[in-house]
């Protein structure tokens, strides 16, 4: 092997740089992860089913650990959603904020493998009650139908917005807790 060779791995590995699907937090031992629902603190029903699915299809995505029933995990992963709520930010926007908090536990001795008292994910969509571009990418991924345009509320826009940002927002929540509980990135 040449020096810069292995220079290159050295410079990786002291970096923290390690292979998908392992990580540093998890022990090489464990094989098997419980995905428990989240208490959910927010008004926002099924939030917390939807959070967890969405978990489970990235751990099956990303990572060797197969997720078994609660509590039979090797290592537990837990949370919080601790607030869900939108908030105008200009005449025509708004932002849709979603805080959780996660921990990452061994089911044996109970040590605490991971813990992160506030992981937040932010979203804008437009919440201009009069203007809906048909023809957008948003709008086509949408149930709502043209026709049903002029009989639709404000409320019922805005609402249809704001459902539509939370998808997009719990996608990134989900990517930042596999990466920073699971991969330790």
């Amino acid at each position: 092997m040449t020096r810069a060779l292995m220079a290159a791995v050295l410079a990786a590995v002291g970096c923290g740089y390690h292979l998908p699907g392992t990580s540093e937090i998890v022990p090489a031992s464990a094989r098997t992860i419980s995905i428990r629902l989240f208490s959910n603190h927010t008004r926002e029903r099924g939030l917390e089913v939807q959070l967890r699915r969405m978990l489970e299809d990235e751990v099956r995505r990303r990572s060797v650990l197969k997720i078994v029933s609660d509590p039979q995990g090797d290592v537990i992963l837990a949370g919080t959603i601790r607030r869900f709520g939108s908030t105008p930010v200009a005449f025509n926007s708004a932002d849709v904020v979603l805080q959780v908090s996660v921990t990452v536990s061994e089911r044996e001795s109970g040590h605490v493998l991971y813990d992160n008292p506030l992981i937040q994910e932010t979203e804008d969509f437009a919440a201009e009650s009069n203007v809906v571009v048909t023809t957008s990418p948003q709008f086509q991924r949408g149930a709502v139908d043209r026709r049903d345009l002029e009989n639709l509320t404000s409320v019922q826009l805005g609402e249809t917005r704001k459902h539509e940002a939370l998808g997009g927002l719990l996608e990134r929540l989900v990517n930042d807790i596999y990466t920073q509980a699971l991969e330790g990135f």
